[in-house]
């Protein structure tokens, strides 16, 4: 296989949607996604239901889904201490978390800096096998706000981050990133320990997104995120596009001769499932 696909639908592409999706969508979404074959899904995440209200029932959710553990990656967003222990306590095994280089955007998402977020989480995961830890650096290709990621504080945010899990996943949070800019990062994270995966929004410019992929390929990503139908985006950060859709992931594959185990006939169920049955 020559690339994997690390599924966001059921979290990043539900979080920020004015409708409420119910538990049993949510639920019949994650095997679907599991029956076309993608492996690697993020099912939900433990932060505030004031602020995230579709995240509401994560706990509930990954219940019904936790049979799937045996056949597939189930991952869950953890914001804090809190999170780690209401996920722990429901069986999740594999933790997704998050800060930035930028902290505007930490600020905005953690209310404090990148250096009291990243000794939380060493304290919170301390018993969690660096494995079955996934690092999100949000804004790595640029912060609404703050513009341009110095490279002190990109180098920082890296080094931290690979402390912490197997996987960084580099996140163009607001669709900035281009080639030369991914190949500059990915310059960055030579020395690292953990695998690099990459979390791609559409920005203004959308035909940009196959060229990313393919600078990224080539680069050594080996994993992308995406979202069936493209849903989701962040909802602190303003002009946060919408994530890389799944299927135009794999159809990016297909036309580079790629294999990621799933094919475009793999997913029709799941595709028309999403038309049919979610709305965001």
């Amino acid at each position: 296989m020559d690339f994997s696909i690390y599924e966001v639908g059921p979290r990043d592409g539900l979080q920020s949607s004015d409708t409420i999706t119910s538990t049993h969508k949510k639920v019949e979404l994650i095997k679907k996604i599991a029956q076309a074959g993608i492996d690697k899904i993020e099912v939900g995440a433990m932060v505030n239901p004031d602020k995230v209200p579709n995240m509401a029932d994560s706990e509930l959710v990954f219940s019904r889904v936790a049979w799937l553990q045996s056949q597939c990656e189930l991952g869950m967003l953890v914001p804090n201490r809190k999170g780690v222990e209401r996920a722990m306590n429901v069986g999740v095994t594999q933790y997704n978390v998050f800060f930035s280089p930028s902290d505007y955007f930490n600020t905005r998402n953690h209310g404090r800096t990148m250096s009291h977020i990243f000794t939380s989480y060493c304290h919170a995961l301390a018993d969690v096998p660096k494995d079955n830890i996934r690092v999100y650096l949000s804004t790595s290709f640029g912060c609404p706000i703050a513009g341009e990621i110095p490279r002190n504080l990109m180098e920082k945010a890296l080094d931290w981050a690979d402390t912490l899990g197997s996987t960084i996943v580099l996140c163009d949070t607001v669709g900035k990133a281009n080639p030369p800019l991914i190949t500059k990062t990915m310059a960055w994270t030579e020395e690292l320990d953990a695998k690099i995966a990459l979390h791609l929004h559409h920005g203004k410019r959308r035909g940009r997104m196959k060229d990313n992929l393919s600078a990224a390929f080539d680069c050594g990503v080996e994993q992308f995120d995406s979202s069936i139908g493209g849903m989701g985006g962040c909802p602190f950060i303003p002009g946060s596009g919408g994530n890389l859709a799944t299927e135009e992931l794999v159809m990016w594959g297909e036309k580079e001769n790629l294999d990621c185990g799933v094919s475009l006939s793999d997913m029709k169920p799941l595709i028309n499932y999403v038309d049919k049955a979610i709305k965001v």
